[in-house]
């Protein structure tokens, strides 16, 4: 070959190389919602900015692909007789990869709206009108979430979240009563930091960061209540989290740096299997240098370490394989340097936590039939987690010599061991007939150990109590912690069981009804529970469908609650009776309304009789009631937005000569806005404005001095709660602004966001803490801070 003919080859070559990595592609998979069987002769169309750019057809084993695509956001819209239609709204072409949407397509009844969902799924007919599903672009790019899954859900209606925690509130119903499953797995230490001892509002409020690094979940979907037979151990919402599965088609590797450390992925196939795909994510965070730039120094030192792997294997057409494992440890240490960043050297408490969280899970998918199918998930999960408390005196220091190692330190005031352990089997079956009618039927068999203790370093002084907490005379004002009443020692399992079953029954065209009965067993206290459920769909016209459900809802006994002491062991669940009425209404194409009333009785509630020991007793009653409305337009035109209105009603009685009152998560008054405008495949800015009632507090009077008779070196003041939440706190508000920034420079994507919260600073006061140093009440709340960072992918 000639030099010149060499050399033009040589370039024809290059320019293939480079012409081919100019385009990127879509393909993925169109599947019958209920029993995942591929779906052939579907429409698929692919739509850039409204016009329509392409169409294919499904094939025989449900496949669809577009090839040689210009980089950009496209929308892909899937068409059947018979099916609901199902679009995905943000379906993302990167040059040099292939992105897969699988779509799983609801059957679609005569009187039903035709009209597009806005997402991959199609709505569930027999779901209440308020449940809610978010894609992994809707939960990445919510403003104010920095990419937490569990922060992106404070934009839905009747939802509370105040961005300094993770942990969410429903309906007046504090963080722990949400049933929150992985992959469908019950797994409910997805938050880091969700402390069981210190200040109330780490005890109360639910953690502080999840453990999914942004865009590792590739579907959330809530429901606030009334949820199936197939689900109970708590009363409050339902939180189903499925972590995304990994291209099976190109790998991605990426990487993201900002202010709190690093994060590290690959997702693509596992090369190892044939059709089997591998999803890997680990981060590690500290989150000092976040803390140093909010001017936070006396918050302490937190990390976390978090890894994920995900594999999901198409084994045969009838038999999907998946396996998921993750480990997520953390650390806290606040010590005396951070006491002495406090303001007025009035937060002394000393903390240091550890905890190790994992979970390995296996669910093997197999159909039966064309018309059945049977699902099995194998789980383990362990939690092994350390505290430790102790208090700094500063005042004790002589003036002009304070310094960290002048300070005198109670080291080891309080010690408490949490260790949980479940081995567990969860197996579904799920039949339906030529009529339309199915048969859902399942169990759940679990082992639960436990080995839980505390231990108390002597009497321990506490400034805050009510007329129920025990002290030896009326004149002492404070209470005091005593080893023989808080020492405790726990290490014992037992079996949990469940069974459930529901019928979905077609009454003529427009009418589904769902009776349902839940069974469940608890080997710690050996109480069995009947939970019957119901619920009915009535498809008025193409554009509106009436919802009606109800049931009975057990929640069981925290595991700390039941180790506390030895009689807790014999507690009983707590119960809930719950009914709702919703309508849905399509105002226009892409523009829906939705509308939710509910009641909730509730017996049985679990009450601590004295804050000087941990008994507990089921003495409460309560009710929650309210309504929640939703507007929101579907993404078109590069626009999206939501507006919802909540207003509810919680209060309950502990039996204690109190009263009824307020709950401590009750806010009458929700509102949130919610706008997102995507200018090009590069640019996406979105913004939303939240709005709530601020939290019910208590009625008080301050002692002074209250240690002058005993140490009178020790200047101490004491707060006596005279009555349950009968104020309340200033209005929550925030305005968050989050943009995002992509570009391709070479075979890389640099991803770049910036995410700022309660941008104009309000001053937010979501909790407060008795200083007993200051003898006032101390507020704490989020100001305003943003969140950066860069994300690599090759």
């Amino acid at each position: 070959m000639t030099r010149p003919a060499a050399l033009l080859t040589i370039f024809v070559l290059m320019t293939g190389v480079v012409t081919a990595q100019q385009y990127g592609g879509i393909e993925g998979r169109v599947l019958d919602s209920r029993w995942l069987t591929p779906i052939s002769g579907a429409t698929v169309t692919l739509l850039f900015e409204g016009s329509v750019a392409s169409t294919a057809t499904s094939s025989e084993d449900g496949i669809y692909v577009f090839e040689s695509l210009e980089s950009g956001i496209y929308q892909v819209l899937i068409e059947l007789s018979g099916y609901q239609p199902a679009l995905q709204q943000d379906a993302r072409v990167t040059r040099g990869k292939t992105s897969v949407y699988d779509f799983e397509l609801a059957e679609l009844r005569i009187s039903e709206s035709v009209y597009v969902t806005a997402k991959a799924r199609g709505d569930n007919p027999r779901d209440p009108v308020s449940t809610f599903a978010y894609d992994r672009e809707r939960l990445r790019r919510t403003p104010g979430a920095a990419g937490d899954a569990l922060r992106a859900l404070d934009s839905l209606p009747g939802v509370t979240a105040t961005g300094e925690f993770s942990g969410f509130t429903v309906r007046g119903r504090g963080p722990r009563d949400n049933l929150i499953l992985v992959d469908g797995i019950p797994f409910d230490k997805v938050i880091h930091f969700d402390q069981t001892v210190g200040d109330q509002e780490d005890v109360g409020g639910g953690g502080r960061f999840s453990i999914f690094a942004p865009n590792l979940i590739g579907e959330s979907r809530f429901q606030p209540g009334g949820f199936s037979s197939a689900f109970g151990g708590k009363n409050g919402s339902l939180l189903q989290l499925e972590v995304a599965e990994g291209n099976r088609v190109t790998p991605t590797l990426s990487g993201r740096v900002e202010i709190t450390g690093w994060e590290v992925n690959y997702d693509g196939p596992s090369y190892l299997f044939e059709n089997t795909s591998l999803l890997v994510s680990a981060r590690n965070q500290r989150f000092e240098r976040l803390f140093n730039l909010i001017g936070q120094n006396d918050i302490g030192a937190p990390g976390v370490t978090d890894v994920i792997v995900k594999s999901v294997s198409n084994i045969h057409q009838k038999h999907r394989l998946s396996m998921l494992a993750i480990f997520a440890p953390e650390d806290f240490e606040r010590d005396v340097t951070n006491a002495l960043e406090s303001e007025n050297l009035d937060e002394t408490l000393l903390s240091r936590t550890r905890q190790d969280s994992s979970l390995v899970g296996v669910s093997w998918r197999y159909l039966t039939s064309d018309t059945a199918f049977v699902n099995n998930t194998f789980f383990w999960r362990e939690s092994d987690k350390t505290s430790r408390i102790g208090e700094a005196f500063p005042e004790l220091v002589p003036e002009g010599e304070l310094s960290p190692e002048a300070v005198p330190v109670r080291e080891g005031i309080l010690d408490v061991r949490e260790g949980e352990s479940e081995l567990g089997w969860r197996g579904d079956y799920s039949v339906a007939r030529e009529n339309g009618d199915q048969l859902n039927v399942g169990a759940r068999l679990t082992r639960v150990g436990l080995d839980y203790g505390s231990r108390l370093d002597g009497e321990w002084i506490r400034y805050v109590y009510d007329q129920n907490d025990f002290r030896p005379s009326p004149e002492q004002r404070y209470i005091v912690l005593r080893p023989e009443l808080v020492d405790a020692s726990f290490d014992d399992g037992a079996l949990r069981a469940v069974g459930y079953g529901e019928y979905t029954k077609r009454l003529g065209s427009s009418v589904t009804v769902t009776p349902g009965i839940r069974y469940e067993y608890d080997g710690f206290n050996a109480q069995s529970l009947w939970s019957p459920r119901f619920n009915a769909n009535i498809s008025v016209t193409p554009e509106t469908r009436l919802n009606f459900g109800g049931g009975l809802f057990y929640q069981a006994p925290r595991f700390l609650e039941i180790a506390a002491d030895p009689d807790n062991v014999h507690l009983s669940s707590e119960r809930s009776l719950q009914v709702l009425a919703g309508v849905n209404h399509f105002l226009t194409n892409d523009v829906r309304l939705s509308v939710e009333g509910y009641y909730q009785k509730l017996d049985d509630l679990i009450v601590r009789a004295d804050r000087t020991s941990n008994v507990a007793r089921n003495l409460g009653d309560g009710y929650a009631a309210g309504i929640d409305t939703l507007v929101a337009r579907t993404f078109q035109d590069r626009w999206y937005w939501q507006a919802n209105y909540s207003y509810s009603r919680s209060q309950r009685d502990d039996q204690d000569g109190m009263g009824l009152y307020d709950t401590d998560f009750n806010r009458p008054h929700l509102f949130n806005l919610f706008l997102s405008y995507e200018f090009n495949d590069q640019w996406v800015l979105a913004g939303k404005w939240r709005f709530a009632s601020g939290r019910p507090t208590d009625a008080f009077v301050v002692h002074d001095d209250v240690l002058a008779d005993s140490e009178p070196e020790l200047l101490r003041f004491s707060k006596e709660i005279t009555q349950n939440n009968v104020a309340r706190l200033k209005s929550f508000q925030t305005l968050n602004v989050r943009l995002d920034y992509t570009r391709r420079v070479g075979p890389v994507s640099l991803i770049f966001f910036l995410d700022l919260f309660n941008l104009y600073n309000y001053e937010n006061v979501n909790t407060l803490t008795w200083s007993e140093r200051l003898g006032e009440n101390r507020a704490s709340g989020l100001s305003s801070f943003p969140t950066f960072g860069l994300k690599f992918a090759f």
